[in-house]
């Protein structure tokens, strides 16, 4: 049976002791793919369809204000920067974010595993981000991809900020899915079909018929390693860099412009997380570099 434990999160819990997975969607509001599967998951992990057979299943909307209005964020809170320990072992700031950030703590820091279903801003293969653990690797296999991002220097949130990042840090496996651009919702089916197939190997639900063999991964790991911040001369790319993720680019390249200073790579890798320029502000990352493990 599942059960409403806080304002779009619900708990279904099995009939025996197993792993606490936590689940989220719309941690951006504008990023269809998550809030999708996580409505596909509340039908279907329960009976009559799918009897959890052990452990703890928490599927929750991560910014719920911002889902319901169809936008990133509400006033310019980044909720997927606030998960930092400090920050979140203090009383919540006066901002729906904050409280938000507090609240999801709480099921979290409980958490064996956590799947935090993304999008990209720009045109991008599905990869994952998260460590380059075996652990976190037992739960790669099962996503349709072959990209693995990792942050060990925590230059996204200059310094640990996000979702999977407090998870590790709490002890579980924190993982996040970026399933391509947000305007597209195509890959639903298979990201469904991807948490499905983790579950069943966790014990948690019956596979259908045969359980499912991962297949062997080829991952091409990446390491963040700077980020381009717009300044107050502005910003111009290149020409012939594209704005995709994963956009490959060579050592000393010149990928653009802060008005005419140059700005280059030091060596070999990709850009990735490019921003629609109707986003960009001042003092903030445009894009990211990360380089080849």
């Amino acid at each position: 049976m599942i059960k409403e434990v806080g304002s779009n999160i619900w708990q279904i819990t099995g009939a025996i002791d197993g792993p606490s997975v936590v689940i989220l969607g719309g941690v951006h509001g504008d990023e269809k793919t998550g809030i999708e599967v996580i409505k596909f998951l509340r039908e279907v992990c329960q009976p009559p369809t799918k009897k959890l057979l052990k452990g703890k299943l928490i599927l929750a909307l991560g910014n719920e204000r911002a889902v319901e209005a169809g936008v990133r964020e509400i006033d310019g809170h980044n909720l997927n920067r606030l998960f930092n320990v400090e920050y979140l072992s203090k009383p919540a700031e006066d901002f729906y974010e904050s409280r938000r950030a507090h609240e999801l703590a709480g099921f979290l820091r409980q958490a064996d595993y956590l799947l935090d279903l993304h999008a990209t801003f720009s045109p991008s293969r599905p990869f994952l981000a998260g460590a380059a653990t075996p652990r976190h690797e037992k739960i790669y296999r099962w996503f349709n991809t072959d990209l693995v991002l990792t942050d060990p220097n925590f230059v996204v949130g200059d310094g640990q900020a996000t979702t999977d990042e407090f998870v590790d840090v709490c002890g579980g496996v924190g993982i996040c899915f970026e399933a391509g651009w947000l305007g597209d919702t195509s890959l639903v089916p298979v990201v469904s079909e991807s948490v499905l197939k983790i579950l069943v190997d966790l014990g948690m639900i019956a596979a259908e018929a045969e359980t499912p063999v991962p297949p062997k991964p080829t991952y091409q790991i990446f390491e963040l390693t700077k980020k381009i911040v717009l300044t107050l001369d502005g910003f111009s790319y290149a020409q012939g860099i594209g704005l995709e993720s994963f956009f490959p680019v060579k050592s000393s390249q010149v990928i653009g412009y802060h008005g005419k200073r140059e700005e280059l790579v030091a060596e070999d890798g990709v850009l990735v997380f490019q921003k629609d320029k109707a986003l960009w502000q001042v003092n903030q990352p445009i894009c990211f570099f990360a380089k080849k493990v």
